[in-house]
């Protein structure tokens, strides 16, 4: 996953091979990755694996912004979520700018600021991909509403 994420001038290598163009053999090859690890939570090994929930999750938020996977994202969290509730909940509550219930402290959306470069020169941030993954992160915590109480 982390190297189907990865970007650079040339492009990803493992998804060159010239029948497909570059972005949608990886959307094809990052949708197959979300469905096996959706599958992988939901099935009977998905409690033994629920350590890795919080990495998997937060290597997959960045896909909520993203159209084409976006829906296989949310699916994805869904079946982490139902896992353990908590263990993306304040990721989730970062992302789409909601306050954390009883907490003074205030939370600034990601997208709220703009961003610095590696050089430290600002970079403007996207207002679209930003209101996507406001708006996903809020229907995965709407979600989280829903399931019921999980025994420690």
């Amino acid at each position: 996953l982390a190297r189907l994420l990865e970007s650079d001038d040339r492009g990803n290598m493992l998804l060159e091979d010239g029948r497909h163009s570059h972005y949608t053999k990886r959307h094809s090859l990052l949708l197959s990755v979300l469905v096996c690890l959706k599958h992988t939570f939901e099935s009977s090994c998905g409690r033994d694996l629920a350590g890795l929930i919080p990495s998997c999750g937060s290597m997959i938020f960045p896909m909520l912004s993203d159209d084409n996977v976006s829906g296989a994202a949310v699916e994805t969290i869904k079946a982490m979520l139902k896992v353990d509730s908590d263990a993306l909940w304040r990721g989730l509550h970062k992302l789409s700018g909601r306050s954390f219930p009883r907490n003074p402290l205030r939370v600034v959306p990601p997208c709220s600021t703009e961003f610095l470069s590696p050089s430290g020169s600002k970079l403007g941030f996207d207002k679209d991909v930003c209101m996507t993954t406001k708006q996903n992160a809020e229907r995965l915590l709407d979600f989280l509403d829903t399931l019921p109480e999980q025994h420690l």
